[in-house]
């Protein structure tokens, strides 16, 4: 998973960081050099739909952050607008996280299905009855809780830096925040359900 996100590092980090820095250097505005840079996510996220053939959700939504950012910029001559765009959805993301813990199962229980089944029918089945288990559950909330605080966090802090710091800044400052968060929480994650396991092999029980 770790390695899956280099392509999305190069498309959605280096490349409009470089992008940006080549286009003001030229005597480009910060707005034009943003909105230009834009290409290279927009790009990407309609390449993957058309690779998919099906209409993401998270690809959609993310198109339309960027045209709101693009609007917004357009209209204000503000580019702050493009760059706070970015941690609109990283802090819905990490509402929905926490909203799914007043449900009777958290999301991380789903993203976890998915990753560990593969959609394999028994496998869902076998997945699904591991909820009888306190320690599974326990390691569901958990992580369901890390990740909706990690990524509330990262919005807040990154839509304040938009606030006070010079937009070429922020343009790599904001995607070195958020990759490192979600690094740090994809290790930490995956470090938790380790050493749960671990405790619950220990104790006799083979889930997780």
């Amino acid at each position: 998973m770790l390695l899956g996100l280099i392509p999305s590092i190069v498309v959605n980090a280096v490349l409009p960081v470089i992008g940006f820095g080549q286009l003001t250097g030229r005597g480009w505005s910060p707005t034009s050099a943003l909105i230009a840079t834009s290409v290279f996510p927009i790009a990407a996220t309609l390449f993957s739909l058309a690779r998919s053939r099906t209409l993401d959700g998270l690809g959609v939504v993310s198109l339309a952050l960027i045209a709101v950012g693009i609007a917004g910029t357009l209209l204000s001559g503000n580019p702050r607008f493009g760059l706070v765009k970015e941690s609109v959805l990283t802090g819905a993301f990490g509402c929905v996280f926490a909203a799914s813990l007043l449900f009777p199962r958290p999301l991380a229980f789903f993203f976890g299905r998915q990753f560990a089944t593969g959609g394999d029918p028994a496998r869902v089945a076998e997945w699904n009855a591991y909820w009888i288990y306190p320690q599974f559950r326990h390691v569901q909330y958990t992580i369901t809780v890390v990740w909706a605080a990690a990524l509330l966090a990262e919005a807040a802090i990154r839509v304040v830096l938009v606030l006070l710091l010079p937009v070429g800044t922020m343009v790599w400052l904001s995607q070195v925040i958020f990759y490192a968060v979600l690094i740090s929480v994809m290790v930490w994650m995956f470090s938790y359900v380790g050493r749960a396991r671990g405790r619950a092999a220990a104790a006799g029980v083979d889930v997780i």
